[in-house]
């Protein structure tokens, strides 16, 4: 097993459209499970504004997508879908632990092909921006599932 420092977690929110969501991050750990299985274990220490959002997601035993940011803030967030096994509520804080695997880190887009796309379309600043994001982090449907 190899062990991590988690510095960055976005979540994937499907309510009504698909957005990226940046979460406020304490404290986090990410463990590879070297299983051959692609296994991965991630703790994290964030606020307690989103326990009810991982709630559900405990409750209905789905699985969700996450971007992990690993060991440097300057590093490319990695796709993993996850199941949340538990969350633990602290004094202002909840811990999450949650089991999944990485995906592999072939995009739908081109950045630069996404880029000159969205500003065709008369994409600017903030929404540009927003758009490039989202957009950058769609995997190609096939790989969701594997």
């Amino acid at each position: 097993m190899k062990t991590f420092k988690l510095v960055g977690l976005k979540i994937e929110r499907n309510e009504g459209k698909k957005r990226i969501e940046e979460v406020t991050l304490v404290d986090g750990l990410v463990i590879n499970k070297d299983d051959g299985e692609n296994s991965w274990l991630i703790e994290a220490l964030i606020p307690s504004s989103y326990q009810s959002f991982f709630e559900n997601y405990v409750q209905s035993e789905q699985e969700t997508r996450l971007f992990i940011t690993i060991s440097k803030k300057s590093n490319s967030p990695a796709p993993v879908i996850v199941r949340v096994k538990s969350i633990t509520e602290l004094d202002k804080n909840i811990s999450i632990l949650l089991e999944g695997r990485m995906l592999s880190r072939r995009f739908t887009h081109d950045p630069r092909e996404l880029l000159s796309n969205l500003m065709s379309q008369g994409l600017t600043g903030e929404t540009l921006l927003q758009a490039f994001r989202t957009g950058i982090h769609e995997t190609k449907k096939d790989e969701a599932n594997s």
